[in-house]
């Protein structure tokens, strides 16, 4: 493994055990969308299988949409088999489940993909399904929240379904986006991952240039700063902390 790919891998296992992401004996679905980070994440926790202090079994699972233009890889097979990851391709009727007079957006996809990929983990054992999301995108809601929806979170490394049996994970936490390009390059899968037309929207575009350009002007360690704030909120001094318990419902 070479020294860039030994970096990620140890970013994924300060993750790992940082946030108890995974505990022997469990059984781990990875959600493979067909692009560059669900594909490295698969590659590591695929190549973490034997020797990994923690014993884990792992399969993969890629819901294919019934609509072009959204991460269908035909090499994702080929890899899966070449990292000794078990996988399946299950095919879902986004599209055909539109309501009459709904148009196809990301968030009815991400539901339909969501609710299958929950199906499936329980049909099949699995107690936690692993996502790509990488520290750009939680730096990103993080923001998106702030901004437009005036509350302080974002996505967590580790999140307990309140209605079902399953822990989601994201053991990239701490990988940037910008490393995850670089490893894919390196490997040769870049040009293989799939990309979605509905992905991003204005909102995010417009959070990631903002978080970029502040990278830009002070350096890419305040991406890092900013996730580790996010691990060390001071109570006391935040608004928050002068409400009444009743207000703070």
């Amino acid at each position: 493994m070479s020294t860039s790919n030994k970096t990620l891998s140890r970013k994924i296992d300060k993750a790992i055990f940082k946030f108890k992401l995974i505990e022997p004996g469990d059984k781990i679905l990875i959600a493979v969308s067909g692009g560059k980070d669900s594909l490295a994440l698969a590659y590591f926790l695929g190549h973490k299988q034997k020797s990994f202090p923690i014993p884990f079994e792992l399969g993969a699972v890629h819901i294919e949409n019934d609509f072009e233009g959204c991460g269908k890889n035909p090499a994702m097979a080929q890899l899966m088999e070449e990292w000794a990851v078990p996988f399946e391709i299950k095919k879902v009727p986004v599209l055909d489940r539109l309501k009459p007079g709904k148009s196809m957006n990301c968030y009815w996809c991400s539901t339909q993909r969501r609710m299958e990929l929950i199906r499936y983990a329980g049909e099949h054992g699995y107690n936690k399904i692993a996502l790509g999301h990488h520290m750009d995108d939680m730096l990103e809601t993080f923001f998106m929240n702030m901004i437009y929806k005036s509350e302080l979170s974002s996505m967590l490394p580790k999140l307990k379904y309140d209605k079902y049996p399953y822990t989601v994970i994201r053991p990239l936490a701490y990988v940037k986006e910008a490393e995850i390009i670089e490893f894919a390059e390196k490997i040769g899968i870049l040009d293989a991952a799939g990309t979605c037309i509905y992905g991003t929207t204005s909102h995010r575009l417009d959070v990631r240039r903002i978080i970029d350009e502040m990278a830009v002007q002070e350096g890419n360690h305040i991406k890092d700063n900013i996730f580790e704030a996010m691990n060390n909120p001071v109570h006391r001094y935040m608004p928050y902390s002068l409400l009444d318990e009743s207000e703070k419902l």
